[in-house]
């Protein structure tokens, strides 16, 4: 409960919304649960490159003409095409995390929830150092 609380406040920090497991993974997801994805391209179209959850490249496309570029070029023209591509997926992450809004109601219940159950075991916790400390003394 403390770790999804702690997660929906530094989301909320940041501005955006939290991060929603999708099979067992945390990415970068809309509204519906469906991968945001951003694409980038580079040298006229010849390099695309396609990023995804959590800023993972997920494909790259080269048109057969990109290949007669030098290799060194055709680095550039790659770093060039991802770099977009991460750009534009932070763009669309962006986009899809405005539609969501951040459940406060939840959250305070769940910060209220934390509260309780802290108290509850701090006075359990202290009950149980003062019979030790009375067995400690009677003992004597």
């Amino acid at each position: 409960m403390l770790t999804q609380a702690r997660k929906t406040l530094d989301a909320m920090r940041k501005g955006g919304a939290p991060e929603r497991p999708a099979d067992g993974q945390t990415g970068e997801t809309g509204e519906t649960g469906e991968t945001v994805e951003g694409v980038g391209e580079a040298a006229e179209g010849r390099v695309k490159v396609t990023a995804a959850s959590g800023g993972r490249l997920t494909k790259v496309e080269l048109n057969p003409r990109a290949l007669r570029l030098s290799a060194e070029e055709l680095g550039e023209h790659l770093v060039t095409a991802a770099n977009a591509a991460l750009d534009d997926l932070r763009r669309n992450a962006g986009a899809a995390a405005a539609g969501q809004a951040i459940d406060t109601a939840r959250l305070s219940e769940q910060i209220e929830g934390l509260q309780n159950e802290s108290l509850r075991q701090m006075t359990m916790i202290s009950q149980s150092f003062n019979d030790a400390i009375a067995k400690v003394r009677g003992g004597k």
